[in-house]
């Protein structure tokens, strides 16, 4: 090759020749003509054709390898993005790509040499006989192979940098003492410039990002993200220097489902230039950090530790200066080489979902004009990711069917529902929407309490902006509402959740409550997070079964179940949504509990007012009962109203049977029903003189 020649470019071709005549010098070192090996492996003329092509020709085996040395030794700022380049592919060539990751992980020539030997027969099987002539195995690499090619130390220090990074693909079960190696099929595809594959990485290009200035964010936050960005390239020496170094940094993203961590992770990406990628199986995880640099992304890890755990984490080799973690609202993370810094992405208060609201419907319309929210739409408390997804179903309503501004709330609470049935599946029951003739009959003073209560949930956001920052109030609702079975209770969260226009959830406490240590917690913890990311109203129906008291620690059970006690009074301290939970045993409900209810509602057995009023709902219009004889029933039969809406069921099911309205003999035998299901005589209901 002449002096005035091209000169060579880093590509993937250049790299496949450089190793392959690699191996090819290896086959020759005990002074065997090539001409043999040309003959037994006919597959070398193509590799002495790709040589020639890169201009080699003329050259001898050893020039030819020393030409390429020294044209794959990259430059200091070889592996910096190119803000003019047209495209990203432009700007992200293999040569790019695999010097971002040499400078990663402190690779050689010679390491991404012997790492790009291993994928050869990946690519090419026709070199299968070759590299099984040279001590491979199936076709693959062994040790001994690259021994043959490469000096013994070089081979073992590159093969421990490899096996790190996990470049290369660790030998399945059975495999001997001396097993073939293989190149991490993922990362060689990400090497070889092809778009990661979903089965194993989630990536965004940083074209595709959301710029961080374009983000509604409070300014507290943005200005914490801004100074504490590395200020050096990503992936450069300086860049890398020390465990704890200014120029490298973990945001950790805590918050809800929805709560925008996702987001906020890609445009914090995007003000370093770089893509997003995040492992979609936890088995890619420990190969996050050699993808992320052959991506030029940040890696997005997600954690789910258990309610109380402190989980602890060694970022794999190859991550840049900056990684983002994103972690629910529980649980703790250590990162062991960089600086950890927190941000808490609590739901959005009133104006805020304003500006959401307005940007997220003003989208995809053609209009210029704002869409104003409406108070409905404002008052659901949604996570800000919820939110702008919502608002993304409704743009996409057939041509023709936009629905007006008083139509969205109720698309809203329609996708809203879905989205519960869908997050609280297995856990959690949505109970049946109230009719209008399920009427809530209370004694007055607890009518009062019940109305105050719903004032409370409707004005939360108000009620905490209205009190000073000192008054440490959260705007979170839990009522307990106790009494005597029958009474009311579970219709009284019904009338709740449709007073504030909510869908209602029932904790389901059998698949909830687990044996196994931490399983309880972790449960409740999926069951709040949902409630809250997507603003329902909550019913913990007989509360008392994770309520009760705390006891003396006799055993190990009395101390996992103290464990669980604590757990929830700390829960139930943060909890931001509105919690209804129901007893007829208050008495053995922890006195921390009651303490932490914002309202408690006694439900008495009704008096005969409002037994008269049950009966006169139950039975309904179309009855033949006269005023009389339902006003005895009323004054001597002491039914709760559980019983009562029994009883009536029970003579509407009597008054079918007979093809008749409901009449006073079906009456009374329901009532006798009734009373012998309580173990009781049932009053004589003959007027009286």
């Amino acid at each position: 090759m002449s002096d005035t020649a091209r000169p060579l470019a880093p590509t993937l071709s250049a790299w496949r020749v450089r190793s392959l005549l690699t191996l090819l010098r290896g086959a020759l070192q005990n002074g065997e003509e090539l001409g043999g090996w040309l003959t037994r492996h006919p597959v070398l003329h193509s590799v002495l054709d790709e040589a020639a092509a890169l201009g080699l020709s003329d050259l001898t085996l050893d020039d030819a390898l020393g030409r390429l040395e020294q044209a794959l030794v990259f430059g200091p700022d070889f592996a910096q993005d190119d803000p003019d380049a047209d495209s990203d592919a432009e700007a992200d060539s293999t040569g790019r790509r695999l010097q971002r990751l040499a400078q990663a992980l402190g690779l050689g020539p010679d390491d991404l040499g012997m790492w790009v030997a291993l994928a050869l027969p990946e690519d090419d099987p026709r070199l299968a006989r070759f590299i099984d002539e040279l001590h491979g195995d199936g076709g693959l690499l062994t040790r001994a192979t690259m021994v043959r090619c490469w000096a013994p130390l070089t081979v073992a220090r590159a093969l421990q940098r490899l096996q790190a990074a996990h470049l290369v693909q660790p030998p399945g079960p059975g495999a001997g003492q001396a097993p073939a190696l293989r190149a991490n099929p993922a990362l060689w595809e990400l090497a070889c410039g092809l778009p990661p594959a979903h089965s194993s990485w989630l990536h965004r290009p940083w074209r595709s990002l959301p710029a961080l200035d374009e983000l509604i964010l409070p300014d507290t936050w943005r200005a914490r993200l801004v100074a504490t960005q590395p200020s050096h390239p990503p992936w450069s020496a300086a860049g890398n220097d020390g465990p704890h170094s200014e120029r490298r940094a973990c945001w950790v993203l805590r918050g809800l489902p929805g709560s925008g961590r996702r987001t906020l992770a890609a445009a914090l990406a995007r003000s370093q230039g770089l893509g997003l990628i995040e492992a979609v199986d936890a088995a890619h995880l420990p190969a996050l950090g050699a993808a992320a640099a052959l991506l030029g992304a940040v890696p997005l890890v997600s954690f789910d530790p258990t309610p109380g755990e402190r989980l602890n984490w060694q970022p794999p080799a190859g991550c840049p200066g900056l990684i983002v973690a994103r972690l629910p609202q529980h649980g703790g993370l250590a990162v062991n080489d960089r600086p950890v810094h927190t941000l808490e992405l609590d739901a959005p208060d009133l104006d805020e979902r304003r500006h959401h609201w307005r940007l997220a419907l003003s989208q995809g319309t053609p209009s210029a004009t704002p869409i104003e929210p409406t108070d409905e739409l404002l008052d659901l408390r949604l996570p800000r990711g919820t939110l702008h997804r919502l608002a993304r179903s409704l743009h996409r309503q057939p041509e023709g069917q936009q629905a007006s501004p008083v139509d969205l709330h109720t698309l809203v609470l329609r996708q809203l529902d879905e989205a519960g049935r869908f997050a609280l599946d297995g856990i959690a029951q949505r109970m049946p929407a109230l009719h209008d003739d399920e009427t809530l009959a209370l004694p007055g003073h607890a009518q009062e309490e019940f109305d105050t209560l719903v004032a409370r949930c409707r004005h939360r956001d108000r009620l905490a902006d209205a009190l000073p920052s000192a008054f440490g109030h959260s705007d979170g609702v839990k009522a307990l509402f106790k009494g005597p079975s029958g009474t009311g209770k579970t219709l009284a969260a019904r009338h709740l959740a449709h007073a504030l226009n909510r869908p209602l959830y029932r904790v389901d406490l059998a698949a909830t409550v687990s044996k196994y240590i931490g399983e309880t917690e972790r449960n409740l913890e999926r069951v709040f997070e949902a409630a809250e990311s997507l603003d329902v109203v909550l019913l913990l129906d007989e509360g008392d079964a994770l309520m009760a008291g705390r006891t003396q620690v006799g055993s190990a059970t009395d101390r996992y179940a103290n464990l669980e006690t604590n757990y929830l009074l700390q829960r139930l301290e943060r909890y931001r949504g509105v919690l209804v939970v129901t007893t007829n045993a208050a008495d053995r409900i922890d006195a921390a509990f009651t303490r932490r209810m914002d309202a408690t509602l006694d439900f008495p057995l009704p008096d005969a007012l409002t037994r008269l009023a049950l009966w006169q709902a139950h039975l309904g219009a179309h009855q033949q009962v006269s005023d009389a004889a339902l006003e005895r029933v009323a004054l001597r039969c002491h039914l709760s109203g559980g019983q009562i809406r029994n009883a009536a069921l029970h003579a509407a099911l009597l008054a079918i049977e007979r093809a008749r309205a409901i009449g006073p003999g079906e009456l009374q035998q329901a009532l006798e029903r009734e009373y012998r299901k309580a173990g009781q005589q049932c009053p004589s209901l003959e007027p009286q003189d």
